[in-house]
């Protein structure tokens, strides 16, 4: 999990969630504190509008009928149609008309605002003006008690039979008594401007939907603005060694192959760092392997081109006969040439891919022994003991027998080179059911720790003083080692100073062993 976060996809997913979540919050906030503020401030409205209304119909309603009774049945209308207490106070003081509650008692007195109620500051004030003179004050509560219901014209003349009472005198049923000092019904002119004013419709919710629409989207554009800026900034900043790697790639495909990047973290980047770094260290080794392949080539190609060259210039100018040596000596010369254009030609070809190979299953002790019997005269006139030990069994392989040849070949050449006189070279061939190995060892000089690692480079010589006529071009081991692997097989090597060295090869092989006898030549 760890690693995951701390991989670059890790990071922008994270980081892109940040943004995602940072700006769905903010858009939600900004949203809701929005919708607040709209809805407030339309709510605002619309009770302004209607306390504008309320104040118009008292207005209009005591100027058209110069009587408080008038604006007490527009004060009822306006209590039922918005739920509001409504109380109109005079200039002197005194409650004229009130949505919830009579303003005259039994003995038709008046009550002031104080006297009427415990808490006045309930009510927001505003002034009745008619033809620029003050009338009164219109006092209006937007959320009046649960117990206070709106009057209607019941409430000023009683009308169920209920009400009746039975005259103790005559027995017979009386009229009602009042309870309050009734009024007369509204005028027609009253109820036309009651009808007229408060129709007026409230402004449309959809003025709050426009308003809420345009909150979200102010709110969508500066939060993906935001979004915007924070991924510019937090994938600069993940991608700065990106560029870094890109612009050091850039350099190094324009020859500078000394470009390295930082190398910090062990997340996606960082590894990339030191994919990068040793691909950069690879292609400098690469590339100065190759110039010092170039040299030893023209050197390796030069010395016998040399020496022919030579020979036939002397034989032009008559100091040097044609004779037998001389044309030996040419003949020598041409054949250590071929072998070199055909060492090079293989190590050419196993860089270039995959070597081609014509396999067929098979006993290698035959072609193993024919190759060392290649040797067994050379071997005889340095007085060196060549031999082939092998166990009972050795199994089937799958091998090619030109290139097993070739590896046989290139391993005894350069064991007979570094083997002194009356020394001993030892062919050991065994098997088992992983396949055959064979191992070539000589009693030479030995190779120091430190040229071991290097032994399979191509033109690498533990000697370098030794002639590279009698010496070989140091291309033999390269050409085994490459030849080995295409065969699916390994080659390794153990040596000290003074102890001789033992090449030992093993190649894949399946089961079925044809039985075989030791041999020593």
């Amino acid at each position: 999990m760890y690693s995951w976060i701390t991989s670059l996809q890790g990071r922008l997913t994270l980081g892109f969630a940040l943004v995602l979540a940072l700006s769905i919050a903010s858009v939600s906030v900004y949203s809701a504190y929005a919708t607040r503020i709209e809805t407030e401030r339309f709510t605002e409205e619309i009770e302004l509008a209607r306390a504008g209304r309320a104040e118009q119909l008292v207005r209009d309603t005591f100027e058209a009928n110069q009587d408080w009774n008038e604006v007490q049945y527009a004060i009822q209308q306006v209590g039922n149609l918005y739920g509001w207490r409504v109380v109109l106070e005079d200039e002197s003081g005194l409650i004229v008309a009130d949505s919830h509650q009579v303003v005259r008692d039994a003995q038709g007195l008046f009550e002031t605002l104080s006297e009427r109620f415990a808490r006045p500051t309930r009510f927001t004030r505003r002034p009745v003006y008619v033809n620029s003179q003050l009338i009164g004050h219109l006092l209006v509560d937007e959320r009046p008690a649960r117990n206070e219901r709106p009057l209607s014209m019941r409430d000023f003349f009683t009308s169920s039979l209920e009400q009746f009472f039975v005259d103790q005198t005559s027995g017979q049923l009386a009229p009602p008594r009042p309870t309050q000092i009734p009024v007369q019904a509204p005028s027609q002119t009253t109820s036309d401007l009651v009808a007229e004013v408060l129709e007026y419709v409230d402004p449309p919710l959809s003025n709050l939907q426009s308003s809420f629409q345009r909150s979200l989207l102010i709110a969508g554009i500066a939060s993906g603005l935001a979004g915007l800026l924070i991924v510019t900034i937090f994938t600069r900043q993940a991608l700065a060694p990106i560029r870094g790697l890109t612009a050091a790639a850039s350099r190094l495909g324009t020859g500078d192959l000394s470009q390295r990047v930082p190398e910090s973290g062990s997340d996606d980047i960082g590894e990339l760092a030191i994919t990068f770094n040793a691909m950069a260290s690879d292609l400098e080794v690469a590339r100065e392997r190759s110039r010092q392949l170039t040299a030893d080539v023209a050197h390796e190609l030069r010395t016998p081109l040399t020496n022919i060259q030579g020979y036939l210039e002397a034989i032009k100018d008559g100091v040097v006969d044609a004779d037998g040596e001389t044309i030996e000596t040419l003949h020598s010369q041409t054949i250590h040439l071929a072998n070199l254009v055909e060492d090079l030609r293989i190590v050419a070809i196993t860089d270039a891919g995959p070597l081609a190979l014509s396999k067929s299953f098979d006993s290698p002790v035959r072609v193993i022994e024919d190759a060392v019997l290649n040797f067994a005269q050379r071997a005889r006139e340095r007085s060196i003991d060549l031999s082939i030990t092998k166990t009972d069994t050795v199994p089937i392989i799958e091998f090619d027998e030109t290139r097993l040849r070739q590896i046989v070949t290139n391993l005894i050449e350069n064991a007979l080179i570094h083997t002194p006189k009356d020394g001993r070279v030892t062919v050991d061939i065994s098997g088992s059911s992983n396949g055959m190995v064979m191992s070539v060892s000589d009693t030479g000089a030995g190779i120091s720790i430190d040229d071991l690692p290097r032994i399979f480079d191509q033109f690498y010589r533990a000697d370098p003083s030794r002639n590279r006529v009698t010496g070989g071009a140091g291309l033999g081991l390269t050409i085994v080692k490459r030849l080995v692997e295409a065969h699916g097989g390994t080659v390794s090597v153990a040596s000290s100073p003074g102890d001789g060295t033992t090449f030992t090869v093993a190649l894949p092989g399946r089961e079925g062993f044809p039985r075989q006898k030791s041999a020593c030549l």
